[in-house]
C-alpha cells in the first residue's frame, strides 16, 4: 500500500473522533438522528480545524445504512462506496480552480438528476469564496430551492467574502481554533498508534507551533519523524525546523530589561551561526511579550496562556519585572520589524536595531518610550523609599553614631578662615547689605522677587551663595539664569564684585557662616575712629538719633527685614491730620526742643 501523509492516515471517519469541535459534531448527530437533515450548510473556520473532515463524515452520515448515535458506520456498502469513491453521488470540487460560470452551470444541470444509489446528492464545495460573481449568481437559485435529495456542503476560510445572498440561504457553524490540550490528547493517541516515543515538552512545542491547527501540527510530527525516526524531544524539533527555542526567548527578554545591547547581540549571533530563522524566532519573541502581558494583567493566566508548568511560573516571574508600557511597547516594534523584514532580502540588521532600541528606551523619542522611562523612574523611587525604610526599621544601632559632616564640591564651596573675617572683609560687607541688594535687584527685575527676597544666604572664599529648599528648585532655577543681574547689583551696592552662587540647604547645611556675629577688626576701630574725628558738630548733631543708638549699644539693636516694604506705594495710602498736629503738639516739647525741631 502507497504511503500516507499522517494527516491522511490519521483523518477522522467518525464525529466522534473530530477533534475540539463538540458544539458542532453533536448538532450534525442531533439532525442525522432525527431527520432534521437542512438543504445548504457553511462551515467557517481557520485552516486544520476540521472543515473538510466533518463535511465528508456528514455526507456519509447521512447516507448512511446503519447510523451509530448520529455517526456513519463505514462497514455498509454505502460508506464503503463513498471513502473509496467507487459512488459518485457525493462529490467535492475545488471552488480554487473550479471557480468559473461554467463549473457551477454544470452542478445546476447535475441536480435534477436524482442520486444513483444514496439518498442524498451531496456537493461539498471547498474554498466557496473563490467563486466569481458570476459563479455565484449561477449557483444562488439553485441554492436557494434545490431537489429534495440534494445536499450542498460549503467550506471556507473566509466567511467574509461570501455574498450575503449566500450566506442567508445556509446553516452557518463556525470552527473554532483548536486548543493545545486537545492537539496534544490527539497527537498522543496517534504517536501510540504509530508507536512514537514523544516526550511531554515535545508534545508541547509541536501543539504550540500547530497555532490551533489540527493539520499543520501533524505536518509538522511527521516532517520531524522523517528526520529523526521514531525517538522526538525538543532539540529534535527544534533542529529539524530551524526554530529557536523558549529559552532563548526568556534570554532575549531579560537583555532587553537590563538593557544590556551586547547580549542581544550576541545570542542573535548565536541563532544566526545555528541556522535559526530569525523570522520565526521574532515570531515566537511576539507570542512571548504576549504572555508577559498576560500574565501582567490577568488573574486567570494559567487558563489564558498555553505554556507548561515551569514555563508558566518563568512568565510570571519575567512579568513582574515588566512594565504594561514597556510590554506594549516591545510588542509594537517587533511587529513593525516583521512587517518590514518581509521587504528585505536579510533581514538580520532590521531585527538587530528593533531589539537594540527595545533594550534603551532614551533612544527612542516615541510616546510609548517616554512613558516606560517615566514607569521606570517611578519603580526606581518607590524601590529607593522601600529600602531606606528597611534599612531605618532594621538598623536600630545602641548608640547613635555622629553624623559625618558633609562636604559639598569645590565647584560649590571654597572654603574660608572664618576667625580670619572681619566686618570689613568683602564678603561680610556684601552679606550685611543683602537687603539692600535685594531692593536692588526686585526693583529692577520684580520677577526675582521670589528667589532673592526673604532668603537665606551664606558666604565662601569667593562671595554670596544664595540657600534654597528641594521644594524650590524653580526659584533656584531662575536665580542661576539671572545670577549675572544679581552680581552686579551687589558690585553696585558695596563696590566689590563677587561671585554669586546658589545651592541647596542639604548641600551647604554643614557650611553655613553666622556673618552678623562677625566682630570689627583693629582696621575697622581705626577706620572708624578717624571718621567719628572728621565729623563736624553740625553732622553730629543732625545725625539720626537709632544710628547713634546703633552705634553706642549695638547688641541691644535689631536687624529689621525690609522685604516687607519693597512694594510699599505712598500715593495708595491716605493719612488724616493728626491730633497733635498745630499748637495742640508745643506743649509735649520743650522750648529747647522746639527750637531744634525748627532748626533755630
Amino acid at each position: 500500500m502507497a504511503y500516507q501523509a499522517i494527516y491522511r492516515k490519521w483523518r477522522p471517519v467518525v464525529f466522534e473522533d473530530i477533534v475540539g469541535q463538540g458544539h458542532i459534531t453533536g448538532t450534525l448527530k442531533n439532525q442525522v438522528m432525527t431527520g432534521h437533515i437542512s438543504h445548504a450548510y457553511l462551515f467557517c473556520g481557520t485552516r486544520g480545524t476540521g472543515k473538510t473532515t466533518a463535511a465528508k463524515v456528514f455526507s456519509r452520515a447521512v447516507n448512511c445504512l446503519n447510523p451509530k448515535d448520529g455517526s456513519p458506520c463505514n462497514e455498509c456498502e454505502i460508506c464503503r462506496g463513498i471513502l473509496d469513491g467507487s459512488i459518485t453521488d457525493v462529490a467535492e470540487i475545488d471552488a480554487a480552480s473550479n471557480n468559473g460560470v461554467d463549473n457551477i452551470r454544470e452542478i445546476r444541470d447535475d441536480v435534477n438528476y436524482v442520486a444513483l444509489r444514496t439518498k442524498y446528492r451531496v456537493y461539498i464545495i471547498d474554498e466557496v469564496h473563490m467563486l466569481s460573481d458570476g459563479a455565484f449568481n449561477a449557483l444562488l437559485k439553485t441554492l436557494e430551492e434545490p431537489p429534495d435529495h440534494v445536499l450542498f456542503i460549503l467550506a471556507t476560510t473566509a466567511a467574509h467574502k461570501v455574498p450575503e445572498t449566500i450566506l442567508s440561504r445556509c446553516q452557518r457553524f463556525d470552527f473554532k481554533r483548536i486548543r493545545n490540550n486537545d492537539i496534544i490528547a490527539r497527537m498522543k493517541e496517534i504517536a501510540y498508534g504509530d508507536g512514537l516515543k514523544i516526550t511531554d515538552e515535545a508534545f508541547s512545542l509541536l501543539a504550540k507551533l500547530a497555532d490551533g491547527s489540527m493539520r499543520d501540527g501533524l505536518s509538522i510530527l511527521e516532517r520531524c519523524v522523517s528526520a529523526c525516526g521514531d525517538s522526538i524531544g525538543v532539540d529534535e524539533i527544534t533542529s529539524v525546523l530551524g526554530i529557536a527555542g523558549n529559552d532563548a526567548c526568556f534570554e532575549c527578554a531579560s537583555a532587553i530589561l537590563n538593557g544590556d545591547s551586547g547580549k542581544i547581540l550576541s545570542l542573535v549571533n548565536s541563532l544566526v551561526s545555528d541556522g535559526k530563522d530569525l523570522n520565526l524566532f521574532v515570531d515566537g519573541l511576539v507570542s512571548h511579550f504576549h504572555d508577559l502581558m498576560i500574565a501582567k494583567l490577568s488573574d486567570k493566566s494559567e487558563e489564558i496562556i498555553e505554556a507548561s508548568v515551569e514555563d508558566l511560573v518563568k512568565i510570571k516571574a519575567q512579568a513582574e519585572k515588566f512594565s504594561f508600557d514597556a510590554l506594549t511597547r516591545c510588542s509594537d516594534i517587533l511587529n513593525n520589524a516583521r512587517s518590514e523584514a518581509k521587504w528585505v532580502k536579510s533581514p538580520r540588521m532590521i531585527y538587530e536595531l528593533a531589539l537594540i532600541k527595545l533594550s534603551r528606551p532614551v533612544l527612542d523619542d516615541s510616546k510609548e518610550a517616554l512613558l516606560e522611562r517615566i514607569a521606570k523612574l517611578e519603580k526606581d523611587i518607590k524601590d529607593g523609599i522601600k529600602v531606606a525604610a528597611v534599612q531605618n526599621v532594621s538598623e536600630k544601632p545602641a548608640e547613635e553614631a555622629p553624623k559625618p559632616k558633609k562636604e559639598p564640591s569645590a565647584r560649590l564651596y571654597v572654603p574660608l578662615d572664618v576667625s580670619s573675617l572681619t566686618a570689613s572683609t568683602p564678603v561680610v560687607v556684601a552679606a550685611r547689605k543683602w537687603e539692600a541688594v535685594t531692593a536692588k535687584v526686585v526693583k529692577k527685575y520684580p520677577h526675582l522677587a521670589g528667589s532673592v527676597i526673604n532668603r537665606k544666604i551664606t558666604i565662601d572664599g569667593e562671595g554670596i551663595i544664595l540657600v534654597y529648599e528641594m521644594r524650590e528648585r524653580m526659584m533656584k532655577e531662575i536665580a542661576v539664569t539671572y545670577s549675572s543681574a544679581i552680581r552686579d547689583a551687589v558690585e553696585e551696592e558695596t563696590g566689590f564684585d563677587l561671585v554669586v552662587k546658589t545651592a541647596f540647604a542639604e548641600d551647604v547645611e554643614d557650611n553655613m557662616v553666622d556673618y552678623w556675629s562677625i566682630a570689627k577688626g583693629k582696621a575697622d576701630s581705626d577706620t572708624s575712629q578717624i571718621n567719628e574725628s572728621k565729623e563736624t558738630p553740625r553732622e553730629t548733631a543732625s545725625a539720626d538719633p537709632i544710628d547713634k543708638l546703633a552705634q553706642r549699644f549695638p547688641e541691644i539693636v535689631e536687624v529689621t527685614d525690609q522685604s516687607d516694604f519693597l512694594d510699599y506705594k505712598p500715593e495708595e495710602d491716605s493719612f488724616e491730620q493728626s491730633e497733635l498736629d498745630g499748637e495742640d503738639r508745643e506743649e509735649f516739647f520743650s522750648e529747647e526742643e522746639r527750637a531744634e525741631l525748627s532748626g533755630e
